[in-house]
């Protein structure tokens, strides 16, 4: 049996009630420890009580506090009145539980019949909230498939909602100081090292975040199962922003050989279990569907080769790139041989060539009136327009 050491000055708490069924008495005693079993009892709800007005006695300070205070500082729904029957309205207990503090975290212990609301809160009043899987119910919860949900619907998007767990936090209401950034949630891992207690003490790969999921079964055809792992949202109004910001910090010489990245799309699977998929899909469009593109699809700065494609296998069909017009008809490509077809070339006018210098034999430049053909001899031959 596993056990919690609690030590307080008083000599008992009852926890009764009659709702949730047959009442528990714990008994706190001074020096006692009290059995994990009885703490859990109590803080899942198997006693039905108001913990915020039940006080105990700390040791050796002697001060009281109510049970809930003691309990992980986590105020639950209950605590305040609200009753988990689905049809009782908990709005009054459940702002009452979220004044506790500027950013609180509330519980509402599960119930199969969950909590019925009338107004409920609006989607953005800060808190954490441990949804613990419930069902919420009645207009309080708004109407999320009209892209109108609240209360458990997120705020930069509320045609969804949340079943589990909701962070809503405000870090812009803090002042910071110049040259900082201030971030709701922090998470970090200290840094990666061998570890000699490895079979393999030069081999140790971590990683600070796993997310993962599977998509089901039961997709075919006319089936919509959809399924995101990370689903990023960010709302422009008058300020720029950036949704997603990746930093790679050189702050080392890397000794191992390796690539270091910024984004690393890979993956795996059975051989044949080909399917249509994309490692990069970018595509922007208005919410009626009317035209409002990217400014620029993609954008690279400060890189020695900007892009790098690599055909890997000698048989290996498809292209390094092609393009389409915008009824999806191919204009060009460029395929795995090194062959490029295009529906046609226009060339621009250029600085008609003077000396030998950037003279690569091959090279091609043009200016009005004359293309200019770099020779074996390292010189630019001209070669007139009317001669093609």
């Amino acid at each position: 049996m596993t056990r919690f050491s609690l030590l307080l000055a008083s000599t008992a708490v009852l926890v009764c009630g009659t709702a949730w069924g047959q009442s528990v008495i714990v008994p706190y005693k001074a020096g006692h420890v009290l059995t994990a079993e009885s703490l859990v009892a109590v803080q899942k709800g198997k006693a039905d009580t108001n913990l915020s007005q039940t006080t105990i006695q700390l040791a050796p300070t002697g001060n009281a506090v109510s049970l809930a205070q003691r309990l992980g500082e986590q105020p639950s729904v209950r605590d305040f009145g609200a009753q988990a029957d689905g049809k009782t309205p908990a709005d009054t207990a459940i702002v009452t539980a979220f004044a506790t503090s500027p950013t609180p975290l509330v519980n509402f212990p599960y119930s199969t019949a969950g909590y019925y609301l009338t107004t409920g809160l609006p989607n953005n009043t800060l808190g954490i909230y441990q949804l613990n899987g419930n069902l919420f119910s009645g207009p309080g919860v708004g109407t999320p498939e009209t892209g109108s949900g609240l209360f458990n619907a997120t705020y930069t998007n509320p045609w969804n909602v949340t079943t589990h767990l909701k962070y809503e936090f405000d870090p812009a209401a803090l002042p910071q100081k110049d040259h900082v950034t201030t971030q709701a949630v922090s998470l970090e891992c200290r840094p990666n090292r061998p570890n000699p207690l490895n079979p393999n003490p030069n081999r140790n790969w971590v990683a600070c975040i796993y997310r993962g999921m599977d998509s089901g079964t039961g997709g075919g055809s006319g089936t919509s199962i959809s399924s995101e792992i990370d689903n990023d949202v960010l709302n422009l109004s008058s300020n720029s922003a950036t949704d997603y910001e990746i930093d790679v910090n050189f702050n080392g010489k890397v000794l191992d050989g390796g690539w270091s990245r910024g984004i690393f799309l890979t993956g795996g699977g059975a051989t044949g279990n080909n399917t249509n998929s994309v490692a990069l899909d970018i595509m922007h469009v208005a919410y009626d569907h009317s035209w409002l593109p990217w400014t620029t699809g993609i954008s690279i700065q400060q890189a020695t080769n900007m892009i790098q494609l690599y055909r890997t296998q000698p048989v290996e069909a498809g292209f390094f790139l092609q393009t389409f017009d915008q009824n999806r008809a191919e204009t060009s490509h460029l395929d795995k041989n090194g062959y490029a077809a295009f529906q046609g070339i226009r060339l621009l006018a250029s600085s008609t060539p003077t000396a030998s210098t950037g003279c690569t034999r091959g090279n091609l430049t043009w200016d009005d009136n004359a293309l200019y053909l770099c020779t074996s001899a390292g010189t630019y031959k001209k070669v007139a327009l009317n001669a093609l």
